[in-house]
């Protein structure tokens, strides 16, 4: 181990690792689970337990949409092929390839959409 880099990461159980920026191949399983523990004490018990109460239906569900660069709106998707004729999802009105899909508030708020409704 560096001596420079001794007491950057003395807490991490892939110091070795890092440090040297190459894997060594043997990690402690000791070591191990004791990353595993910690990342349980990251969250609430409270939200632990709501969520594992709630039932999926109960979940909030996201909807799925299609931005087309060339329309600049969120289009319905439609289905075109490739060149091997593989199904391909495009902008179902002018079949343009330059799409991006994503969950609807997600693509309103990374194109600006929302300030222009």
């Amino acid at each position: 181990m560096n001596d420079d880099n001794a007491g950057t990461m003395q807490d991490s159980f892939l110091e070795e690792t890092q440090i040297a920026g190459k894997a060594s191949g043997k990690v402690e399983i000791g070591h191990l689970d004791e990353a595993i523990a910690s990342i349980h004490e990251i969250l609430d018990e409270e939200m632990i337990k709501k969520f594992r109460d709630t039932k999926e239906e109960d979940l909030p569900k996201s909807k799925i949409v299609v931005y087309c660069h060339d329309c600049k709106q969120i289009v319905p998707g439609g289905v075109g092929k490739t060149l091997r004729g593989n199904l391909r999802t495009v902008c179902g009105t002018c079949k343009s390839k330059k799409i991006s899909m994503g969950k609807e508030e997600g693509i309103k708020k990374f194109y600006h959409l929302d300030k222009k409704e």
